[in-house]
């Protein structure tokens, strides 16, 4: 009768695991929310995260499952306090809220030998840690190609196409003295020109207020970004690595992600290689298996995703995800495409509509302009490899 018991409790975890961390994905890759035919929980809380030996690369993301308007989507737990803890030095690191993450100070780097824990008070009292990590040493990245091809990736998303993009490849030299586990993420960094767009309203004191717009055929005000700023965006795979059968050889030309063309803007590739320990990596093998699954939304999840966090005053709550400590070495490239790409980009941008400043028939003061707005997916700081065409 235990046993029985067990095994239910088992498959309840496993599946609230895979509806959570597949919800996730979707949400950070940029699709849309969809309606999966399996057990749904709301309240499942899941956290992602990383303390990086890279500036720009720490944060933590805290969600939770949630119904709006009859759609299950993922949805961010603002209020929380957020800290890093190096337990060599007894030094922590407070993390804002930047968007839909927290973000430590932009000058923050880890250093390889380190070990860190991750440390939050969520805003109803509870407490959630993470089993420390130690920070391997990196390998160096030799090599970094971008390559367009006008038939990338089949997406069922765009008409059931293949459609267009870049693929990403790397060349490194594994080490030969001990076994080693890669993940690679990257940014790419897009010019944005316009900041905000105010629907059914104007921009007023850091925020969009409501306004009638009477008369218009468009129903809101776009607003200039008052600095330069570019646009961020990450990742919708997981892409892992193992040296079992390239142990202490060179790799040359790894594909580790497809950029799709979203716009035809000139972007930078920015391309994180990370040092996992093992316990790091079959987390994210499990978590590739789930989205790389060709059974869909209906098959059956591999394993329970629970990864390294815990709540400390209740054992038996379930936190999802996993706070991961990794070194990385950083290649970047620019890349031109507005003058050398025929295909149309994916995303379809609507006509760009300014604000009346003569004449304007809402409160003063009228403007065109607003803040980039520092976050996760935005920045108004010259990413290194961007060249001014």
């Amino acid at each position: 009768m235990m046993n029985k018991q067990m095994n239910k409790s088992v498959c309840r975890i496993k599946l609230k695991a895979f509806t959570v961390i597949f919800m996730a994905i979707c949400v950070t890759g940029c699709v849309d929310p969809v309606t999966p035919e399996f057990q749904f929980q709301e309240g499942l809380v899941f956290i992602e995260g990383f303390v990086s030996t890279t500036v720009g690369g720490s944060f933590i993301t805290i969600n939770e499952s949630a119904e709006e308007f009859g759609v299950r989507v993922v949805r961010f737990i603002p209020g929380a306090t957020v800290q890093f803890e190096n337990l060599d030095s007894g030094l922590t690191i407070s993390l804002e809220e930047a968007g839909d993450s927290y973000l430590p100070s932009p000058d923050f780097a880890a250093t390889p030998g380190e070990t860190w824990k991750l440390n939050i008070i969520m805003p109803n009292g509870k407490n959630y840690e993470s089993e420390p990590e130690r920070i391997l040493a990196p390998v160096a990245i030799t090599d970094l190609e971008v390559r367009y091809d006008p038939e990338l990736v089949f997406r069922e998303i765009y008409g059931g196409k293949f459609v267009p993009g870049h693929a990403i490849s790397v060349s490194f030299d594994d080490p030969s003295e001990v076994d080693n586990y890669y993940y690679w993420s990257y940014r790419t960094f897009e010019s944005q020109n316009y900041c905000l767009k105010c629907i059914e309203g104007i921009y007023r004191d850091g925020a969009c207020m409501s306004a009638d717009l009477p008369g218009r055929g468009t129903r809101y005000y776009d607003y200039i970004c008052e600095t330069d700023c570019w646009r961020i965006r990450f990742p919708e795979s997981v892409n892992i690595y193992s040296d079992e059968f390239s142990n202490g050889n060179t790799v040359s030309k790894l594909p580790v992600g497809d950029l799709l063309l979203y716009t035809k803007e000139n972007m930078v590739v920015e391309l994180q290689q990370f040092s996992l320990t093992p316990a790091a990596y079959d987390y994210y093998k499990v978590l590739k298996d789930i989205v790389d699954n060709s059974g869909g939304l209906n098959a059956p999840p591999p394993a329970a995703l629970i990864g390294n966090l815990f709540n400390s005053d209740n054992p038996d709550d379930i936190i999802l995800g996993r706070f991961t400590a990794a070194s990385s070495s950083v290649a970047s490239i620019f890349v031109e495409r507005g003058v050398t790409i025929s295909e149309p980009p994916l995303e379809s941008v609507g006509p760009i509509v300014l604000e009346p400043l003569i004449g304007s028939p809402f409160p003063p003061p009228a403007t065109n302009f607003a803040p980039c707005g520092e976050s996760k997916f935005r920045t108004a700081v010259e990413p290194s490899a961007w060249i001014e065409l």
